[in-house]
């Protein structure tokens, strides 16, 4: 037999081999029915399944302890320095917790948090596979929006765990909730869970929140108390209950639906339930009191919804959190504030903030007199329309647009500019006849500005505006409008200062923020906050329009500001009716913004009217002086610094000025009504004494600036009336032109009622 072959007998044997154990492919058959799976293997496969599951849980189960409570738990007592990161500005913790036992609560709050959180709880075993199953889906697909957790799963996780979403986290609070569930009777988790729950305005616990809100004990709570409480567990940072308590509407009805449904009350209970009143914040949290207050809700709110912390975490995490605020400008805001005229009219505000422009940091913020008093943040929550001091951003679209500080305008009034729509007015309806924008600048004229809004858009006033750092639903209004220019926007304070900011650091925007650093209790860095600019604009246009808005210092509106004996840039402002008073200015080294406004009781600006002996107040009176004072004390011995020196500027076609008058045909100077001026020089900077175009004498520290309102009306400055201008000189403080950038802190001079008051 050839040794290639076989036997015959060795091919029967293999055709009659057994098939495998699991007989997978299936012995015997062929195609797509080889496999398809017996179902044996399948039973095999979920039995298998069943067996890994049982026993990965059951060795969970096992290993997993019932920790100490966390660090968190115990409420460490998170805080708040000035940006020396020793000052304390304030603290985030935890009121006094007192704990109750289970008849220390009301059967209502027990009922209702029931209801509202876990409406299986004398059922379930401690945890929700319904609800972890949700949880781990939205972990694993990164979209873990919270909820689902039983009662013993949220008081795991607030007494032994963190608010990490993790899967890990999940789990251990699975196999914790299992083991407390077996060592704990319902009751005394229902109390333990009520005793570690915040509730809003630093009440940690059912017992400080009943005794904060309604002044009784947890064990005294009512239907409608009870229901208000429950509703507050889900979202307790969303509002103060006695302030917005429609915030809280639906979810209470929510709460008393599920008492209903669970057999707690009866409906007609339940319809007859009605908010309840709740207690205002106590004034005995001393440390919002004062402007120190609007700092710390700042930081928090900046926390919260900026850096992405909870309330709660903040509260109990022993955080060490270092802010922007300077300490020393704080107390030198809040001194010049004090030195304004006494009465106020009713409903007068004062705003002020100021900026770094190389960081974007919130050096100082004046919300306003007391946070107890009125927690409306009067530097980032009120707004006021900018008035004149919203015209920087239409020059910087003028220069941008190959537009020069030696254009001539037409300075009459009244006029009707081409595509206004009607008549524009200077204040006081002064004309000046032909005048350079340079000037037009320094004395805050209206018409020339509504040519000049004309002749460049509203449109790219608007963008030049967004760039700077005011935002858009600020101008949604007016984005169209040529009247833009007059500043009908209205921005609140630190957006102006922001804005102003951009053009102290040469283009340069920076978002303004107010927390510069964030510890843990362990020493490592949560945060840091970044520097790094966004160049926005050309550097050359920044000095020119730092150039300009220097000039209006230095002879216009807003010459006060000159007293600081160092190198100033910036704008009065003052809305139609005299309802708001700015003045923004920069040295190199702040940017800060001053407003003065009135509004009645409901919130809606109304005019200042007659205050500190004055019939107006305009940005060139109250604003600019004390821009001046406070600003002339934080620069206290730090270094003169100089703006960029004027540069070339962008060489594009300029848009037509179908308004634009002939060149003047005679050299003449001074600041006389209606006469002609000489083209200012262009190519050089500014001398320190006077300005290059003669304009000091005739208008020292007043001003024919102007506001106004779409029709263009003025509202501010003057020309030798009792707001300003060129009043007599008995009546005129002596003061030199321009002083010599060698005085840090010079001595103020007190401010006329006549002699300031340019807008």
């Amino acid at each position: 037999m050839s040794p290639s072959k076989k036997p015959a007998g060795a091919a029967a044997k293999r055709g009659r081999q057994r098939p495998n154990l699991l007989n997978y492919p299936r012995h015997g058959k062929t195609g797509v029915m080889r496999w398809v799976p017996t179902v044996r293997l399948v039973l095999i496969g979920v039995l298998s399944m069943l067996f890994i599951a049982v026993a990965g849980f059951t060795i969970g189960y096992a290993v997993t302890d019932v920790p100490e409570p966390n660090p968190e738990a115990a409420g460490e007592t998170s805080t708040v320095y000035f940006d020396d990161g020793e000052t304390v500005l304030g603290t985030f913790s935890e009121q006094n917790r007192v704990l109750v036992d289970i008849d220390g609560i009301s059967e209502p709050m027990r009922a209702a948090t029931v209801a509202a959180e876990d409406r299986s709880f004398y059922e379930n075993r401690g945890i929700s596979f319904t609800g972890l199953s949700r949880a781990v889906w939205g972990v694993v697909t990164d979209d873990y929006a919270g909820g689902g957790s039983t009662i013993t799963q949220q008081y795991v996780k607030n007494f032994y765990l963190t608010n990490d979403h993790s899967l890990e986290r999940k789990i251990r609070e699975m196999f914790i909730a299992l083991k407390i569930d077996e060592q704990q009777t319902k009751d005394e988790i229902l109390a333990n869970y009520l005793n570690t729950i915040y509730l809003g305005r630093q009440n940690y616990g059912i017992e400080v929140a009943a005794q904060d809100y309604f002044g009784k004990p947890a064990s005294e709570l009512d239907l409608a108390e009870s229901a208000l409480m429950a509703a507050m567990i889900q979202r307790p940072g969303a509002a103060d209950p006695a302030v917005e308590p429609e915030v809280y509407e639906e979810r209470f009805r929510y709460v008393l639906s599920g008492m209903v449904r669970e057999g707690y009350i009866t409906q007609a209970e339940a319809d007859a339930a009605e908010l309840p009143e709740v207690q205002p914040r106590s004034a005995d949290a001393n440390q919002y009191k004062g402007p120190n207050g609007y700092l710390l809700q700042t930081v928090k709110d900046y926390l919260i919804y900026q850096l992405g912390y909870e309330e709660d975490y903040l509260n109990r995490a022993g955080l060490e959190i270092t802010s922007t605020f300077s300490a020393d400008a704080m107390r030198a805001a809040e001194e010049a504030v004090a030195d304004l005229p006494e009465p106020k009219p009713d409903g007068f505000q004062v705003a002020m903030s100021t900026i770094d422009p190389d960081t974007g940091a919130v050096k100082m913020l004046y919300g306003g007199e007391d946070y107890l008093e009125r927690q409306q943040n009067a530097a980032t929550q009120d707004v006021a329309q900018a008035g004149s001091a919203f015209k920087p951003f239409t020059l910087v679209a003028g220069f941008e647009n190959g537009i020069r500080l030696t254009d001539y305008y037409d300075g009459r009034s009244p006029m009707s500019p081409t595509g206004w729509g009607g008549p524009v007015q200077n204040y006081g309806n002064q004309s000046y006849g032909t005048v350079t924008l340079l000037r037009a600048t320094q004395q805050s004229m209206n018409t020339p500005y509504a040519q000049l809004s004309l002749q460049v858009g509203p449109e790219a006033t608007a963008d030049v505006a967004a760039r700077a750092g005011i935002p858009e639903e600020a101008m949604e209004a007016q984005r169209e409008t040529p009247s833009i220019v007059l500043g009908t926007p209205s921005p609140t304070n630190l957006q102006m200062a922001s804005a102003y900011a951009t053009f102290a650091a040469n283009g340069s925007y920076r978002q303004p923020y107010s927390v510069e650093r964030v510890l843990d209790t362990e020493g490592e860095v949560l945060h840091e906050a970044e520097h790094e600019g966004d160049q926005r604009f050309d550097e050359a246009v920044m000095a020119e329009t730092s150039y300009a808005l220097s000039q209006v210092v230095q002879g216009g509106t807003g010459s006060y500001a000159s007293n600081l004996g160092r190198p100033v840039a910036g704008k009065t402002g003052t809305s139609q009716s005299n309802q708001s008073a700015w003045f923004v200015g920069y040295t190199p080294q702040l940017s800060t913004a001053v407003s003065m406004y009135r509004q009645n009781e409901a919130g809606q600006p109304i005019p200042i009217g007659a205050y500190g002996g004055r019939s107006s107040i305009t940005g060139g009176s109250f604003p600019v002086q004390l821009w001046t004072q406070y600003m002339a004390d934080v620069l206290e011995g730090e270094p003169v610094e100089q703006f960029p020196a004027r540069g070339e500027l962008p060489q594009v076609e300029r848009p037509a000025n179908p308004d634009q008058p002939a060149p003047p045909q005679r050299n003449r100077t001074g600041s006389g009504s209606g006469g002609q001026e000489s083209r200012p020089e262009e190519t050089e900077a500014p001398e320190p004494e006077g300005d290059d175009e003669g304009e000091g004498s005739g208008d020292d520290e007043g001003g024919n600036g102007s506001e106004g309102g779409d029709d263009g009306s003025g509202d501010s400055g003057g020309n030798g009336n009792n707001e300003g201008g060129g009043g007599g000189p008995t009546q005129q403080p002596t003061q030199p032109p321009n002083p010599q950038p060698t005085a840090p802190n010079p001595q103020l001079p007190d401010l006329p009622d006549n002699g300031i008051g340019g807008d």
